[in-house]
């Protein structure tokens, strides 16, 4: 952590490993043999290749009747575009949604999530 806040990356609050090689149990299916645990889990992965991606995805929270204004997906979770474009995987929790997007993203999509609230 460098004294200049700027020069020092942000810290992800959440543990995000990219599983590669099978999707074990409790994680986000992301492809056939990718999957993304989020958190502190308790999971075996052993045989597994595993990548911390906390620093590479701005998680963002929002409300269950956003969900249809940013995609047109359904089945959660799941892994597709909000706001026409942004890549994201999409986890229901607590009575709303946790998005994954890209960390070079994650101030548009917070912003524009910002300007919907607003519009509610």
């Amino acid at each position: 952590m460098s004294r200049l806040s700027f020069m020092s990356a942000p810290s992800a609050p959440l543990r995000l490993l990219e599983v590669r090689g099978g999707v074990p149990e409790g994680a986000i299916a992301i492809g056939p043999d990718r999957g993304l645990l989020v958190g502190d889990t308790d999971v075996d992965l052993n045989g597994y290749r595993v990548y911390d991606m906390s620093g590479a995805l701005a998680v963002v929270e929002v409300e269950a009747q956003l969900i249809p204004r940013l995609t047109e997906l359904q089945d959660f979770p799941c892994v597709g575009s909000i706001l026409r474009g942004v890549p994201a995987v999409i986890e229901p929790r607590d009575g709303g949604y946790r998005l994954f997007v890209p960390i070079e993203l994650g101030q548009f999509v917070r912003e524009t999530i910002d300007d919907l609230r607003s519009a509610l």
